[in-house]
């Protein structure tokens, strides 16, 4: 496996990485992992409260490292090296700008109203952040995509995400509710998942966001896929102002159940 990194403009951070397959065992699948970066450039960051800079509450907390087996089943991967609360990748650009936490592509508060910023952001700092750190994003996922369907006649993507509420389940899938793929394709990833003694639900609460809206297509499947913060991390502190800590008895355990999950819905998708 090799990564790819894209260089932004602040402090050489790169905005993403990307896991490629070894040369020649590239497959037609796409994993997107955009919220489980936590870089915030500092010229943000100082505007954060002290509260949410040293929280930075509802992040994919290490999926990265929970899904590092992928680029070895041929999955080219795509994660986002900086977080949620510089830019919300998951959310529609021609919607609201700068509000709350359920609606926004930048968020002014928290799912409860607590505030995140301490100074509020520049006007002209909004529209620079898409610029800067959305658009390349979606570019990057965009031209994975493009490239793969040039050799694959189909693509199936799969934009992972981690949870901690409202339900207790192991895993959500969500298709728009039957939109961005076919039911056949839904119900074979949840089965996968159910044979590993997975708890999996679909659609309820997680439906799918905006990346698997704009990503899919008549020849890209698309899938959400939710992963509970219990399977992988101790949290039994979750709701204090600190970052959650993975548990390596539960991660040692889970991965091998990942995989085999992974590996099912590639013989599916591959084969058919």
């Amino acid at each position: 496996m090799t990564n790819t990194l894209a260089v932004a403009s602040e402090f050489d951070q790169e905005l993403y990485r990307i896991g490629q397959p070894t040369p020649g065992q590239s497959i037609p699948v796409v994993a997107s992992l955009p919220h489980s970066g936590t870089f915030v450039p500092p010229s943000i960051a100082d505007k954060f409260t002290p509260l949410h800079r040293a929280w930075l509450r509802n992040t994919d907390w290490y999926l990265p490292q929970v899904y590092d087996f992928l680029p070895e089943l041929g999955v080219t991967t795509i994660a986002a090296t900086h977080s949620r609360y510089v830019v919300g990748l998951n959310r529609d650009p021609e919607g609201l700008l700068f509000g709350s936490f359920k609606e926004a592509v930048i968020f002014d508060s928290m799912f409860d109203g607590t505030p995140i910023y301490q100074q509020l952001p520049d006007s002209n700092d909004l529209p620079q952040r898409l610029a800067s750190y959305y658009s390349p994003y979606h570019q990057a996922l965009s031209n994975i995509i493009g490239g793969l369907l040039a050799s694959h006649k189909r693509i199936l993507l799969l934009d992972l995400h981690a949870f901690f509420g409202p339900i207790e389940d192991d895993v959500c899938i969500g298709d728009l509710r039957g939109v961005s793929c076919r039911q056949r394709t839904t119900s074979l990833v949840t089965d996968a998942f159910e044979r590993q003694g997975l708890r999996t639900v679909c659609n309820d609460p997680f439906s799918g966001g905006y990346l698997i809206k704009r990503h899919f297509g008549p020849l890209t499947e698309a899938l959400q896929i939710e992963l509970r913060y219990t399977t992988y991390m101790d949290c039994r502190r979750i709701d204090e102002p600190i970052q959650p800590q993975i548990d390596p008895t539960r991660l040692q355990g889970l991965k091998p159940k990942l995989r085999d999950a992974f590996k099912e819905i590639i013989a599916f998708w591959c084969g058919r």
